[in-house]
C-alpha cells in the first residue's frame, strides 16, 4: 500500500514539474519537424523541387479597353481594335539560354516586320544616340550610371560584356541590348513583365506561339489598341495615348495603373484619361521556373472605361477641316484670288452654339495622323513630326493668340455706347488721316487715297473704318476698353475641358502709364497694340454678342456614360473633374451691355456681308441664310498679314458663331471663305442624315470584354 502510494506521489510529482513536461514537449515537436524536414527534402525532395519547379503562380494583368469617345450624333471617333503584344519575364535560365532564345524572338519578328519596343535612345540606323541635346544625354548617362564621356560605341561596349554578347554581330548585339534595357528600366522578374513588341502581326504570333517553350520569358497578351477610324480628324480634340512614362507611373501607381499602362498624352485623351481609363482585370498564372505556363485563371475580369460624348458634329467638324484646308492651299496657289501668297500656312476655326457655349466644331491645321502614333513612331519620324516649323501638334484653336484685327471693333463700340460717348446715329468724320495721337491713316486711305466721309456706328462696321473706332478710343480710353474686353471674356481662359488653353493679352492691361501713350491706345481700339486672343475666346466673343450678352462657359464635353449601367455620370461631378484639370472655374453671366446697343451692333454686322459696301458682301450676298459677319486684317512682325472672319448666323435668331484665322492669310476678306461652306453646311443638316451619317461610321473591329 505505501508502494503504491510512493509510486502515486512520482507520478504526481512528475507531471507536477512544469519545466520538465515543456521540456519533453519540445523534443517531441522539434523530432516531429525534423523527421518532416527529412521526409520533405530528403526522401520526396527531388519530387517536391519539380512539382514547385511546374508551379510557380504570378498575376497577369487583363488590360482592361478604354472607353469610346463620339460625337454629339454618337458618331465613333475613337474606339479599340484587339492587338497581340509580346512581354518577357526574367526567368531561370543562364544568361546565354536567354540570349539565344531572344535572338530566336528578333528573327521572328523581323522576318514579317514587327519591330522591336524600346526606350533605348537609339537612333534608327543604330549608330549613336538620338538625345535632343547634350543634357539630355548627359542626364541619361548618370542616371544609367556611367561616365559622361563615354561615347556611343563605349557604352555599346559596357552592355556587351555586362549582357555577355560578345559571340553577336553588332545589330544583333545592339537588339538584344534594347530588348534587356527595356526589361531592366521596368523591373522585371519572374512575376512582373516588360513589353518589348506591340501589335505584332498574326504571322509573328503563330511562330511565337509554336515555339513558345524555346523562348524562355516570353509570353504573348492580346490587348485592346487604340484606333481612330477616321485617321487625322480632330486631331487636336482627341489627342492621342501611349505608354506611361516613368513620371506619369510614379505620379499613378497607387491608382491601379502598372509600368507598362496606357495613358492620353493630349486632347480629350489626356484630359478625361480618370474617366476613359478601364479597371484591369487578373489572370492567376502557373508557370515553371523557364517561364511555361500550365495553367491560367481568371479572377478578375477587366471593366471598359466610361463613354465619352463630345459636343463636336462629325460632319460639321469635317467640313470646317477641309474648308480651312483647301481654302490654305488656294491662297497658296493663287487660284482663291488670283495671285499666290505663299507663307499662308496654318490657322484655326472654332463653331460655337450660342445658347449653349457647345464646341460644335474646333480646327486646328495642319494636323497629324492620331494613328502613327499610337502604332509608334520611330525616332526619326518623331523628331520630324516634333521639329516640323508649323508644329502640327500644336492646338492653334485654344492656344495659338492672334492680335483680332478689326474684329475687335464690336466691343470698342459697345464701350463707347455705354459710356454714352458716342450715340448709335452719331456720324464721326473719317478725314483719311486721323489727326491725334501718332496720326495713324485708315485703311481705304492707305489703299485708294479715299476715306468713308462722316460714318454711324453701323456704316463705320460695315466699311470697317479705323478713323471712326480711333476716335471712340480716344474718347473712352484705354480703362474702358480693358473693362469691356473683360466683360466679353477676352484675357481669360473660357474653361473648355483642355490642357494647355492661353489666356490672351488684353492691351493696356498691366501697362506703365509712364510708358503708355494715346497713339497705343488708337492702335488697341481697332485691334492691334498688344491684343492677343485664341481663337475660342473671340468666338466666345461673338457668342455673346449673337446672344444678347449671355457669356457661356465653353465645353467640348456632352456627357459621360457609364459602360456596365448605361448611367451618365452626374454632370456637376464633370464640372468639378474639369475644373480641377484645367484650374480654371468658369460661370456662364449675364453681361450687363443694353440690349439695343447689342442689336446696333447687330446690324453693322449684318450690313458688313448682306449690304452693297460691306467688306464680305460678294460672298455672303446669295447666302440662303442671313449670315452677319466682320472681316479683320492683323499686322504681324514678318510676313503677310493674318486674317480672320468672325460671324454668326442667322441674322434674326443665331444659333451658331463661327471665327476663322489663316496665319499670314493676308486678309479678313480671304479668310471668309473658309466659314461660307460651315454655314452652309450647319442650315443642311437634318436628322436623317445625321442618323444614316452614324449607322456608317462605327467600327467593325470592336474589342469585346
Amino acid at each position: 500500500m505505501i508502494k503504491i502510494k510512493k509510486i502515486f506521489e512520482k507520478i504526481y510529482n512528475f507531471f507536477n514539474n512544469r519545466y520538465l513536461i515543456l521540456s519533453i514537449i519540445t523534443v517531441v515537436i522539434s523530432l516531429i519537424f525534423i523527421i518532416r524536414l527529412f521526409d520533405l527534402q530528403i526522401v520526396h525532395g527531388q519530387e517536391y523541387r519539380e512539382k514547385s519547379e511546374r508551379r510557380m503562380l504570378r498575376t497577369e494583368i487583363i488590360t482592361a479597353p478604354r472607353g469610346e469617345i463620339v460625337d454629339r450624333n454618337g458618331v465613333i471617333l475613337a474606339t479599340n481594335k484587339l492587338s497581340f503584344n509580346v512581354e518577357l519575364y526574367k526567368v531561370n535560365v543562364s544568361v546565354e539560354e536567354q540570349n539565344e532564345s531572344l535572338v530566336k524572338l528578333i528573327n521572328i519578328l523581323e522576318s514579317n516586320n514587327d519591330k522591336i519596343y524600346s526606350s533605348f535612345p537609339i537612333n534608327d540606323d543604330m549608330t549613336g544616340f538620338n538625345f535632343e541635346n547634350e543634357e539630355d544625354e548627359i542626364s541619361w548617362k548618370e542616371e544609367m550610371n556611367f561616365d559622361s564621356k563615354l561615347d556611343f560605341n563605349q557604352i555599346i561596349e559596357k552592355y556587351i560584356e555586362r549582357y555577355a554578347l560578345e559571340k553577336y554581330d553588332r545589330p544583333t548585339q545592339i537588339k538584344l541590348i534594347m530588348i534587356k534595357y527595356e526589361g531592366n528600366l521596368y523591373g522585371y522578374s519572374l512575376f512582373s513583365s516588360a513589353t518589348i513588341a506591340k501589335n505584332i502581326s498574326e504571322k509573328s504570333h503563330a511562330l511565337i506561339e509554336e515555339d513558345i517553350y524555346e523562348l524562355y520569358g516570353v509570353n504573348i497578351v492580346s490587348v485592346p489598341i487604340r484606333y481612330y477610324p477616321n485617321g487625322n480628324f480632330a486631331s487636336h480634340i482627341l489627342g492621342y495615348v501611349g505608354k506611361i512614362s516613368n513620371t506619369e507611373y510614379k505620379e499613378k501607381k497607387d491608382e491601379g495603373y502598372t509600368v507598362n499602362s496606357i495613358v492620353g498624352k493630349s486632347g480629350v485623351e489626356l484630359s478625361f484619361e480618370k474617366y476613359l481609363k478601364g479597371e484591369d482585370g487578373e489572370n492567376k498564372v502557373e508557370t515553371d521556373l523557364r517561364g511555361n505556363t500550365s495553367s491560367k485563371t481568371t479572377t478578375k475580369k477587366a471593366t471598359a472605361g466610361n463613354t465619352l460624348t463630345l459636343t463636336i458634329d462629325y460632319r460639321l467638324q469635317k467640313v470646317a477641316e477641309d474648308s480651312l484646308k483647301n481654302t490654305i492651299y488656294k491662297l497658296k496657289d493663287g487660284t482663291l484670288v488670283g495671285r499666290t501668297i505663299p507663307d499662308a500656312d496654318s490657322g484655326a476655326v472654332v463653331v460655337l452654339d450660342v445658347k449653349t457655349g457647345e464646341v460644335l466644331a474646333m480646327v486646328s491645321y495642319p494636323d497629324y495622323d492620331i494613328n502613327s502614333l499610337v502604332r509608334g513612331l520611330s525616332s526619326e519620324e518623331w523628331n520630324k513630326l516634333n521639329n516640323d516649323p508649323l508644329n502640327p501638334m500644336y492646338n492653334r484653336a485654344i492656344s495659338g493668340t492672334y492680335s483680332p484685327g478689326s474684329t475687335y471693333k464690336m466691343l470698342v463700340g459697345m464701350a463707347g455706347l455705354m459710356n454714352q460717348k458716342i450715340t448709335v446715329d452719331e456720324k464721326i468724320l473719317d478725314p483719311g488721316i486721323y489727326p491725334y495721337g501718332h496720326k495713324p491713316k485708315c485703311w481705304i486711305f492707305s489703299y485708294y487715297g479715299i476715306t468713308h466721309g462722316y460714318v454711324n456706328l453701323t456704316e463705320a462696321l460695315k466699311g470697317s473704318c479705323n478713323c471712326y473706332f480711333y476716335e471712340v478710343g480716344r474718347r473712352i480710353g484705354i480703362d474702358e476698353i480693358v473693362k469691356y474686353s473683360k466683360t466679353f471674356g477676352l484675357g481669360e481662359k473660357t474653361g473648355i475641358e483642355l490642357t494647355n488653353e492661353a489666356k490672351g493679352i488684353i492691351a493696356g492691361e498691366n501697362r506703365n502709364d509712364n510708358e503708355w501713350y494715346l497713339g497705343m491706345t488708337l492702335s488697341a481700339a481697332i485691334g492691334q497694340s498688344d491684343n492677343a486672343y485664341t481663337p475660342i475666346q473671340l468666338a466666345n466673343y461673338i457668342s455673346t454678342i449673337a446672344n444678347g450678352g449671355t457669356l457661356n462657359k465653353v465645353s467640348i464635353i456632352k456627357k459621360v456614360t457609364n459602360e456596365e449601367t448605361n448611367i451618365d455620370v452626374d454632370l456637376s461631378e464633370i464640372e468639378e473633374y474639369a475644373s480641377s484639370i484645367t484650374g480654371v472655374n468658369f460661370e456662364t453671366k449675364k453681361t450687363s451691355i443694353d440690349v439695343s446697343y447689342i442689336n446696333a451692333i447687330k446690324e453693322g454686322m449684318r450690313a458688313v456681308t448682306n449690304d452693297t459696301g460691306g467688306t464680305s458682301y460678294n460672298l455672303f450676298k446669295d447666302s440662303k441664310i442671313e449670315v452677319a459677319g466682320k472681316t479683320g486684317t492683323s499686322q504681324v512682325s514678318s510676313g503677310s498679314n493674318d486674317g480672320i472672319f468672325v460671324g454668326f448666323a442667322p441674322y434674326d435668331d443665331p444659333e451658331i458663331a463661327v471665327v476663322a484665322i489663316i496665319q499670314h492669310g493676308e486678309e479678313g476678306t480671304y479668310t471668309a471663305h473658309v466659314v461660307k461652306p460651315i454655314m452652309d453646311e450647319y442650315f443642311n443638316i437634318s436628322t436623317e442624315e445625321k442618323a444614316n451619317e452614324k449607322q456608317g461610321n462605327f467600327v467593325e473591329q470592336r474589342v469585346n470584354f
